[in-house]
């Protein structure tokens, strides 16, 4: 089992709290982490922040995630410049949200991904992808997806991060279109332990993820029940993935790692 991490930068600017955390879960092997990237200036700093924190403190291989909404070609390249000045050769690409809701290119920037991949790569990034099992909310059908999947991975991506998805079915269907379709892009499956379920449900609620009643009704006001349910409920997803051939993990960890260690720990996972 190949796994990474993701982190994002603290809103109390904290970084060594986050690396704290990290560190203890560093002994199960992850073979890089990823760091999100806010749309805004004053987001992208703290990014950088955490990013630097990360790099005096660790040999961690660093992804760093950048978004092209608001953003022009010139200032695209100019934070790529600053990500190579620290030593970061991976770019996690993602399209992006605009502030007032539906995504708007800037005029001087790229109108969709697979051109901002291309122009990623030929900066000598290694470029991940997203994926989505579940339909995302801004697009017309999963065909519409898979398309841009194909897309981005033609423009020089060979390895795709999926959104969390708790519907195996969804899960399968994907994994089975990228082979019919011959999409020579690895899936690396999102994984979001539960850290609580109300906070899990209206976070996909805005991704246009689903979560069963019967995921939810496992869930209670008593938190070692909790915790117990959610640590069998991840194991049970990484072993229903594998069966289906998928083998890398990127883990969602909300800057948390103590509820991963013990899923780590259950599931036998080393480095």
């Amino acid at each position: 089992m190949k796994i990474s991490y993701e982190f994002y930068p603290p809103k109390d600017l904290d970084y060594k709290k986050v690396v704290d955390e990290f560190s203890l879960i560093r002994d199960f092997g992850p073979r890089f982490i990823s760091i999100t990237y806010g749309a805004l200036g004053g987001s992208q700093k703290k990014s950088i922040g955490l990013i630097k924190a990360f790099k005096e403190n660790t040999d961690i291989d660093i992804a760093a995630h950048l978004t092209l909404v608001g953003k022009s070609k010139d200032e695209l390249s100019l934070i790529v410049d600053d990500f190579k000045s620290l030593g970061v050769n991976k770019i996690v690409a993602i399209r992006g949200d605009s502030p007032e809701g539906k995504f708007k290119s800037h005029p001087n920037g790229f109108v969709n991904t697979s051109d901002f991949v291309e122009f990623l790569v030929n900066e000598n990034m290694e470029v991940f992808v997203s994926a989505n099992p579940e339909v995302h909310p801004d697009s017309e059908s999963f065909e519409f997806d898979l398309n841009l999947l194909r897309q981005k991975t033609l423009a020089g991506s060979n390895q795709a991060i999926s959104q969390f998805c708790f519907e195996m079915k969804a899960y399968k269907k994907l994994i089975n279109a990228i082979s019919e379709n011959n999409i020579q892009n690895e899936l690396i499956a999102g994984i979001m332990p539960i850290y609580n379920i109300q906070n899990l449900c209206n976070m996909a609620e805005r991704c246009g993820t689903k979560i069963s009643k019967e995921i939810v009704r496992k869930f209670s006001n008593n938190p070692a029940d909790n915790e117990k349910a959610a640590i069998e409920i991840c194991i049970k997803q990484l072993k229903d993935l594998q069966a289906m051939g998928v083998n890398s993990f990127h883990f969602y960890t909300l800057n948390q790692s103590t509820l991963l260690r013990k899923i780590f720990d259950e599931i036998g996972v080393l480095s």
